[in-house]
């Protein structure tokens, strides 16, 4: 983190709901090295965070397993993957909605504290190569690995075989809600927000340890709990060392549109570790 909050920032942002104290943090604990936090001081806090995720992540998993079935049991999607598909956009939603209501409602700060700002054309382009690439190596090497060991338990499948027998109308949605509003609502919430309150008290490095380790449990399959683990730490590096949202959504959402791509190839790709959404 650059350290204070600028000037004009800590008084004109703030607004009657913020803590004086929040806003003027002393320098953060951004540590050095690859995870060097260049991340602006944010007024909300961990608690903050806690309590926005236990109100709106089950009303998000609900709100979506509720529409899927709507959906499908009125007949206005008659597949029922794409119906689940269809309903699981209340999820990403609810992410944005908790990281506005405690984030950027509740204090009156601007949304560049939660990763909207302009950055360099190299930050948007390469750097998200960079981690991607290592992401796809990393999952490619892990998947070699248990399924040669015969750990099928761990291996990273995700019953992507039923999305690929859609037709390709119905992949136009899925691409839009998995490729695009699932990764950025995602980067929002776990970069944006929760990354952003862990830096200033647990450091750059222990706060992507941390918010990757929840990034991949929030995903709920053990096949894909490590390489969700190394996606996230990468997309955490992006974050911290820009202080952009952008360069990780790009990256996210690039992995994510590259699985659902290889679905539409008549061949049998590894698309189910490539998935992170």
């Amino acid at each position: 983190m650059e350290g204070k909050l600028e000037g004009e920032r800590g008084t004109g942002d703030c607004g009657s709901g913020c803590v004086a104290e929040k806003c003027a943090r002393a320098e953060s604990r951004g540590g050095s090295g690859l995870f060097e936090s260049r991340i602006r001081a944010v007024p909300w806090t961990l608690r903050d965070v806690i309590i926005a995720s236990v109100l709106f992540f089950p009303i998000g998993v609900g709100g979506s397993f509720a529409l899927g079935l709507a959906l499908a049991r009125t007949g206005l999607v008659t597949d029922g993957v794409l119906a689940i598909i269809l309903g699981s956009v209340l999820l990403p939603v609810a992410l944005l909605a908790a990281a506005w209501v405690f984030g950027i409602r509740r204090y009156g700060v601007s949304l560049d504290l939660l990763g909207f700002r302009r950055t360099s054309h190299t930050a948007i382009a390469w750097l998200p190569l960079v981690a991607l690439s290592i992401g796809l190596f990393a999952t490619a090497v892990y998947a070699l690995v248990v399924e040669g060991l015969g750990i099928d338990i761990l291996v990273p499948d995700q019953g992507l075989e039923k999305i690929a027998a859609l037709d390709g109308l119905a992949m136009l949605p899925i691409f839009a809600i998995v490729g695009l509003l699932a990764p950025f609502a995602e980067e929002v919430f776990f970069r944006g927000f929760l990354l952003a309150a862990l830096a200033p008290i647990i450091g750059g490095l222990r706060g992507a340890v941390v918010s990757a380790a929840i990034f991949s449990a929030a995903h709920m399959h053990v096949g894909t709990l490590f390489p969700i683990f190394v996606m996230g730490m990468l997309l955490a590096w992006l974050y911290l060392r820009t202080g952009s949202i952008w360069p990780s959504f790009v990256a996210h959402a690039a992995q994510n549109l590259l699985a659902l791509a290889f679905l539409e190839i008549p061949l049998d790709p590894p698309a189910s570790g490539l998935w992170q959404s």
